[in-house]
């Protein structure tokens, strides 16, 4: 009972494996809505422990996305061919390994084989079949990103960051034969539940980039993925049986992968967890027999060990031990889960992640609320990614408009709002609650465009407009306001302007979170009163009326941008910023700052339009005081010094505005238009 507090403590509750499952079903479901939006054929899913719930903040678990790329499919039939797609026929022989197949090129035109190779590392076999080498993707990602740093491999996971393992996969037309084992096989009924084997019967299955590591075409050869499956299988899971898999999760990580690495894994503490739950009666586990049901899964693995065959759970003929533990790994590995079994677990007091063994011993008293605490803690480290995602879909979309006419921009945005209200109408709850999120901020940004044309043309700006404007406030604390502020300002509505901005002033405190998604800032360094609102899991409310996102601005809505921000647009000069671009760095095309640099520089322009030089002064204060706070600027640091910058080239102080966009170099030496500042300021 002890030990089962204990993990409610750190964050193995109930309440919060159902947040961390919504927080990124939620980032999926967003995802997928902006791959919709950007007319992108892929869909990515959150799986493994971060979407199942099964982590704490001391397992510092990566984030495991798989990509699927929908304008494949993968057929075991020529009758299931389809001109509409990019058709892979999956082929066998009685030498291929179990879960394991190669893929056949097929035509587009005709139910036909393909005889010329598409790809460079495609190979044609003894039989003339164009089969699909497992390196293409991995060959094009190294080809795009090989400037980000090096590719972090993980079995068919291909990365360039040790927190994300993604993976790249084919959908498959019908179920593979061998997943049937999961729905034909006989078990007791408990587990599984009905409703879900037959949640799984309707998800997709996978063809992943893995051969067998012992075979000499492993590099032809797609491993069968169901991890869509086992996410539903691990959401079937009680808090108990929550509680027994973190718990063999830790002592793998802290007594096993000493031993024996990664040979075994996670996947295999889940399946000996999933098989044990099926054969065991369900009143074993309870709270007060959490360490004996932890020692019943141990068995389990025991029993597998000695025979040398780990199954699978949801695919028949697999066994899960080959290519990954050799006689002399088993034997070791069957040492240390003896040792570990012994003593009624004793070695969980030696477990130091989350402090886990600390908090066991008796005698120790935690004077704070450790939970809550915890909870707080686990919310601040998974939040971040919601806002985060929401500015990258909407930086994407407006980054697109630059290379369009403003007819085809507007008509763009117009109907990109029509996909989202189509997607809120007919879609589930998570698609409503990612649209909700994203569709205030489409208006601001048609709001803007269209206010833009009208202030080219000296053209007073209409009513409906300013409807849009409305409708655009909810889409978090401040930013969109701030957005209809400086269209205030440019358009010389400078006391309408000045009282938006009192307000959005006013709305500033603790309780407050700040989010910028172009510079990846994940606000650590602010106090977590706002986190508080999210407890109840309202995750949606907590971004609305707790957080603010950067102010961005298309190419298109420059008329309602203060000319001196316009410049931002153009931060990519020289072929040597070009170099240092990627993919993700498409919000360079934009203008971003954050809100309260630019609340506080429009108070400083709207109360100098309006001949108010004292609180013009404080404005100009208060910019000073956020660029020096203590810890230093976070978010878009450059913008922030460049309009404090401008603002003391408006007081006629060059030598002061020099040093700030120095300043701004020193962080950012390319793709900076400070450097175009310094340069004008030198002439």
């Amino acid at each position: 009972m002890h030990l089962s507090r204990v993990l409610d403590d750190i964050g193995v509750i109930q309440d919060m494996t159902n947040l961390r499952r919504h927080i990124h079903l939620l980032r999926e479901t967003l995802d997928a809505v902006g791959c919709k939006l950007q007319g992108i054929n892929v869909t990515c899913y959150i799986v493994g422990s971060q979407s199942e719930g099964t982590t704490t903040v001391g397992m510092d678990s990566d984030t495991d996305v798989t990509i699927i790329l929908n304008d494949h499919l993968v057929v075991f039939d020529w009758a299931e061919w389809d001109k509409d797609k990019i058709i892979l026929l999956a082929i066998r022989d009685n030498t291929t390994p179990p879960q394991l197949c190669y893929l056949q090129r097929l035509r587009r035109d005709l139910p036909l084989k393909m005889d010329d190779p598409v790809n460079p590392t495609d190979e044609v076999d003894e039989e003339g079949r164009v089969l699909v080498s497992n390196k293409w993707m991995e060959d094009q990602l190294w080809e795009k990103y090989k400037h980000v740093g090096p590719m972090i491999s993980h079995g068919p996971s291909k990365s360039f960051s040790d927190k994300v393992d993604m993976v790249f996969a084919f959908p498959c037309a019908s179920m593979p034969e061998e997943c049937e084992f999961l729905f034909r096989r006989p078990r007791p009924g408990h587990y599984p539940k009905p409703e879900t084997l037959e949640r799984a019967r309707r998800c997709p299955t996978f063809l992943v980039p893995q051969g067998h590591p012992f075979s000499e075409h492993k590099h032809l050869q797609w491993r069968i993925s169901t991890s869509l499956w086992e996410r539903f299988l691990v959401f079937d899971f009680t808090a108990e049986q929550q509680h027994v898999y973190v718990l063999l999760k830790m002592i793998r990580k802290s007594f096993i992968k000493p031993v024996v690495g990664d040979n075994l894994s996670t996947f295999h503490m889940k399946t000996a967890v999933m098989f044990t739950i099926e054969s065991c009666q369900p009143d074993i586990w309870r709270r007060d027999n959490i360490i004996a049901c932890a020692v019943n899964c141990l068995n389990t693995l025991l029993r597998w060990i000695s025979m040398g065959k780990c199954p699978h759970f949801t695919t028949g003929g697999v066994n899960l031990f080959d290519g990954k533990l050799d006689k002399r790994m088993l034997f070791k590995l069957q040492d240390v889960i003896t040792q570990i079994k012994s003593h009624n677990m004793w070695c969980i007091y030696q477990i130091e992640m989350d402090m886990l063994g600390f908090h066991l011993v008796p005698d120790i008293r935690i004077l704070d609320d450790r939970r809550h605490s915890n909870q707080l803690k686990i919310l601040r480290e998974i939040l971040f990614r919601i806002p985060r995602y929401v500015s990258t879909t909407m930086s994407c979309q407006m980054s697109v408009s630059r290379h369009q006419n403003i007819y085809e921009a507007v008509h763009g945005t117009i109907g990109h709002l029509q996909l989202l209200q189509s997607i809120h109408n007919s879609g589930s709850s998570l698609e409503r609650e990612a649209v909700s999120l994203l569709l205030p901020h489409v208006y601001g940004s048609l709001a803007s465009t269209l206010a833009s044309c009208g202030i080219a043309r000296q053209l007073p700006v209409p009513q409906f407009v300013i409807n849009l404007y409305q409708l655009s406030f909810t889409s978090d604390l401040m930013s969109t306001k701030l957005k209809y502020a400086s269209m205030l300002y440019c358009s010389g509505q400078c006391a309408a302007a000045a009282q938006v901005l009192t307000h959005c002033e006013g709305l500033l405190g603790p309780d407050v979170h700040h989010y910028c998604g172009g510079r990846s800032w994940t606000g650590k360094n602010q106090s977590d009163a706002h986190l508080e609102a999210g407890l109840d899991g309202n995750i949606t409310k907590l971004l609305k009326s707790h957080s603010t996102l950067c102010v961005m601005f298309s190419i298109h809505e420059r008329c309602c941008v203060p000319e001196h921000l316009q410049y931002e647009m153009f931060r990519t000069m020289t072929h040597a910023d070009q170099q240092l671009r990627h993919a993700s760095n498409k919000w360079m095309d934009l203008v971003m700052i954050d809100c309260v640099p630019f609340l506080y520089y429009l108070q400083y322009l709207v109360y100098r339009q309006l001949g108010q030089p004292v609180r013009k002064m404080a404005a100009l204060q208060k910019l000073m005081l956020y660029v020096a706070q203590p810890g230093g600027i976070r978010g878009h640091v450059d913008t922030a010094l460049h309009v404090l910058a401008h603002c003391w080239e408006l007081e006629n102080r060059p030598d002061a505005a020099f040093d700030y966009y120095q300043q701004s170099v020193l962080h950012f030496p390319r793709n900076n238009i400070a450097n175009w500042h310094l340069a004008r300021l030198l002439q």
